[in-house]
């Protein structure tokens, strides 16, 4: 659950009718370590929104656009969507007026070696009392995330009956650093260290 909390590119094969938009397949990722966790970001310029965004931004189709994967120990995640108007996004700037902030807190307890409980809530900058708005993210964001429980189980059940090793690509660099600091606080925890 968590390489796919940290993966933004699953988005380009995974969400094609939602989150998917010009550069989730093909822009670099940058990774940053944090005392507690790990994010994987990338800015997508002057690209069209992705369909589940399309017709919420006020500037219209085309934008810069942040995606922003935040975990944090032990099974906590923030993603954040950030839409500004093209040629306004950007590393280091800030955001302008018209942003769109959509963040999503997940929050994820295992139940056994197979199962976890999944908690997740949403909420934007913008429209709070646009009822219609809330139904329409909330229900493009459930069809989402049952898109990744499909993949997710198919994944699940190859990592327990695996014929192969592992393989790891460029995009699951910040998974793999994510799984180091679970196994280092693990160990911490077996040796008394925690």
């Amino acid at each position: 659950m968590i390489d796919n909390l940290l993966d933004p590119s699953h988005v380009a094969w995974v969400h094609v009718t939602s989150f998917a938009g010009a550069g989730t397949d093909t822009r670099p990722l940058d990774i940053e370590e944090l005392e507690g966790g790990v994010i994987v970001s990338r800015w997508i310029f002057a690209e069209p929104a992705p369909p589940y965004y399309r017709d919420m931004l006020a500037f219209g189709d085309n934008c810069d656009r942040k995606q922003h994967y935040e975990c944090r120990l032990p099974s906590t995640a923030i993603n954040m969507s950030v839409y500004a108007r093209a040629g306004t996004g950007g590393p280091e700037k800030p955001y302008p007026d018209d942003v769109f902030l959509n963040i999503s807190y997940n929050f994820i307890t295992p139940i056994d070696a197979d199962r976890s409980l999944y908690f997740w809530f949403q909420h934007r900058n913008t429209d709070p009392d646009n009822a219609a708005l809330s139904k329409r993210m909330f229900e493009g964001a459930t069809m989402a995330f049952n898109e990744d429980k499909d993949v997710l189980e198919a994944v699940h059940e190859g990592m327990k009956h695996r014929r192969t090793p592992y393989m790891n690509l460029g995009l699951d660099a910040g998974a793999m650093r994510f799984r180091a600091k679970v196994e280092k606080r693990i160990a911490a925890e077996r040796s008394g260290e925690a």
